[in-house]
């Protein structure tokens, strides 16, 4: 048999393989097995289930995915950037498609696609086959910028009073002493700049909102051992903006493929009447255009502080896919209509199974309300 499908379990074993089809098709690090495993270490539940594609024994197709309570769903959340099929070609693509159905799992919730993705169209068309309700939802967002032309040319698009503020702002600062950008790939003293750039990251209204990398310990040993990872390949960019050696704003980035990710930006709210963040991103970019990168991705929410610098985004799309049975429409009713809908489903389902006491029923009034935690 040429091509098969193999479900795995844990991640070790596949990584060697893994690695070369993710370095051969030159995906982005949210796709490679170093990443899946630092998200899963830090936030997984369930089970996880690895689905990969295989010609003629050559791995050339992976999909991450977790199963809880019959949901399958992608490995992602609030911190992940992108996620996609890992594929050499379509076949691939297809086999993982279809293979997201054959165990029937009463619902199946993919994230953080990007339109490009030939996986869409693939999915869509291996749940019509499978019976399965689809909802797909297209958001704009994760702005970007292309560093390809001169500095100059991009520079002037931006707002006259944006450029003047920045201008004043920075000569305001350099009045309280010596302004420096400080880049890192954290090939030394690691733990230390992750230390002092995670606080400058919290410090202000993330830690405040709970949103910060020092928030919760999950979500700081997630970035951690990413950036442990990523600086093991070259591709860690930790930038501090000081003044006088003191670290005012930080950006936690990778870099891979020629494109500048963005994930984590901060500042000293001591300094807000400087824009320390709007200046750290003005001297990143400037070095973006300057050096070997093709696209600076902001990543993330299309926040008003982005705007200034881009009008550019890219599509993310999520996908929730429900089987036709009755804990699938439970599952369906909750995310069109809510509870109120979703307590008719269930006393529809009581009718059909014969007692609201069955156990099978039971199992999908716990699932209920895990789904909507």
């Amino acid at each position: 048999m040429s091509s098969y499908i193999d479900m795995h379990d844990g991640i070790d074993y596949l990584v060697p393989e893994w690695e070369r089809l993710a370095r051969r098709t030159e995906t982005s690090p949210f796709l490679w097995p170093g990443w899946i495993s630092a998200w899963w270490r830090a936030f997984g539940a369930g089970q996880l289930q690895i689905i990969a594609a295989y010609e003629h024994g050559r791995l050339t197709g992976v999909l991450p995915l977790h199963r809880l309570y019959g949901r399958l769903g992608s490995t992602t959340n609030y911190h992940t950037p992108l996620f996609g099929f890992l594929a050499e070609d379509e076949v691939a693509v297809e086999q993982l498609s279809r293979s997201l159905f054959s165990r029937r799992p009463r619902r199946v919730d993919l994230g953080f696609l990007s339109p490009t993705d030939l996986g869409i169209s693939q999915v869509r068309n291996a749940a019509a086959d499978a019976h399965y309700q689809v909802f797909t939802e297209l958001r704009q967002v994760a702005p970007y910028v292309d560093t390809d032309e001169p500095w100059e040319a991009y520079e002037k698009r931006l707002r006259r009073k944006f450029r003047s503020e920045l201008r004043r702002r920075r000569r305001r600062l350099e009045e309280e002493g010596r302004l420096t950008l400080e880049l890192s790939d954290g090939t030394h003293r690691l733990g230390e700049q992750l230390e002092e750039g995670f606080r400058i990251e919290g410090s202000g209204w993330k830690q405040a909102r709970g949103t910060s990398i020092n928030s919760h310990m999950a979500t700081r040993r997630f970035y951690t051992e990413v950036a442990q990872w990523a600086s093991e390949r070259g591709w860690l960019r930790l930038a501090f903006l000081r003044l006088d050696g003191q670290a005012i704003a930080f950006d936690f980035c990778l870099e891979c493929n020629r494109i500048h990710y963005l994930l984590k930006t901060g500042y000293d709210p001591a300094y807000r009447q400087f824009a320390p963040g709007m200046l750290i991103r003005h001297l990143m970019l400037t070095r973006a255009f300057s050096d070997e990168i093709s696209t600076y991705d902001f990543l993330g929410d299309s926040y008003g502080w982005k705007q200034e610098w881009t009008h550019s985004l890219q599509g993310r799309y999520f996908m929730r896919m429900f089987a036709s049975t009755t804990l699938g429409s439970l599952d369906r009713a909750v995310f069109v209509h809510g509870r109120p809908a979703a307590k008719r489903v269930k006393r529809l389902a009581g009718s059909i199974l014969g007692a609201y006491d069955n156990p099978f029923l039971s199992r999908g009034s716990a699932m209920e309300r895990t789904t909507n935690r």
